[in-house]
């Protein structure tokens, strides 16, 4: 089991086998000091970490490479500057967006997909595969809430299993 600490450059993670504590480096290379990312996994069963600061997405997936950092590769990286530009209703200028725009979530069930809450506007779904962000209403038209639980791997993981 994996949480993000909030303002922290860890993870926290819970071994279900010993039922011990320990931390996990996030990227160094995350954004900002108090940088805001969620984890979970992505769709082929490996642990990813994700952010959305400064209209950029950046995806990071466990594992060493040369350019690894602290065991975390940089695997995808989006401008969104665009993308929000599609989306009517939502402020023009960056220092708006910048402000109020956050990632709250990875899908668990559809793994390419992450929730972005954007502070006044709503919360919307961001599509890894196509880039598109849809907004996420509510049949009553209020916005969904905002649930923190931790990211569950699942078991066993892609790496363990005898097909791998």
């Amino acid at each position: 089991m994996y949480w993000h600490i909030c303002n922290s450059d860890r993870v926290l993670v819970l071994d279900p086998a010993t039922l011990q504590f320990s931390y996990l480096p996030a990227p160094e290379g995350l954004p900002g000091d108090f940088c805001k990312y969620r984890v979970g996994e992505t769709p082929d069963g490996r642990l990813c970490i994700v952010t959305v600061e400064d209209q950029v997405m950046r995806l990071w997936v466990r594992g060493e490479t040369r350019s690894s950092d602290d065991g975390w590769a940089l695997e995808k990286e989006v401008d969104l500057h665009k993308v929000y530009d599609t989306v009517p209703g939502l402020p023009g200028d960056m220092i708006s967006r910048v402000q109020s725009i956050y990632v709250t979530d990875l899908d668990a069930g559809q793994k390419w997909r992450l929730f972005i809450q954007m502070l006044g506007y709503g919360r919307y779904s961001f599509d890894l595969k196509t880039s598109k962000l849809e907004r996420l209403p509510m049949k009553d038209g209020k916005e969904y809430g905002h649930p923190v639980f931790a990211y569950f791997l699942a078991w066993p993981p892609t790496f363990l299993s005898a097909d791998y």
